[in-house]
């Protein structure tokens, strides 16, 4: 069964996977430094949906980048935010790798709400 939401309600959702995504994979002390540094570089969760590319960019800076990074991390993490986002929304996951973050929640956002052109 498909479920059908609003443009808060999936704002929403997102958010709710986000946290609890960053929760279980890097614990509570760690999900609060990274949204706190979201917040101070002026890009708290909500705003996920509408700049997903920031959201992987500064996850990105947070974690490293090529040879300077913890093992992939910011590319595990979002993945499994898409998968478990995915699970929620009751569809399965299905993306090329790597994971292409932003356009993934574009995608869904366009899928789960008809009609919202934003981009």
């Amino acid at each position: 069964m498909v479920i059908s939401l609003t443009a808060n309600g999936f704002d929403e959702l997102l958010v709710q996977v986000i946290e609890k995504t960053i929760k279980y994979c890097l614990g509570d002390r760690n999900a609060i430094i990274i949204i706190n540094y979201l917040e101070m570089q002026g890009y708290p969760l909500s705003e996920i949906s509408k700049k997903p590319e920031v959201f992987s960019e500064e996850l990105r800076n947070l974690m490293g980048f090529g040879r300077r990074q913890i093992m992939g991390a910011a590319e595990v993490l979002e993945e499994t935010i898409l998968e478990l986002l995915c699970k929620e929304l009751r569809i399965k996951f299905e993306t090329e790798r790597p994971v292409n973050f932003p356009h993934q929640i574009r995608k869904l956002r366009e899928l789960y709400i008809p009609g919202d052109n934003r981009r």
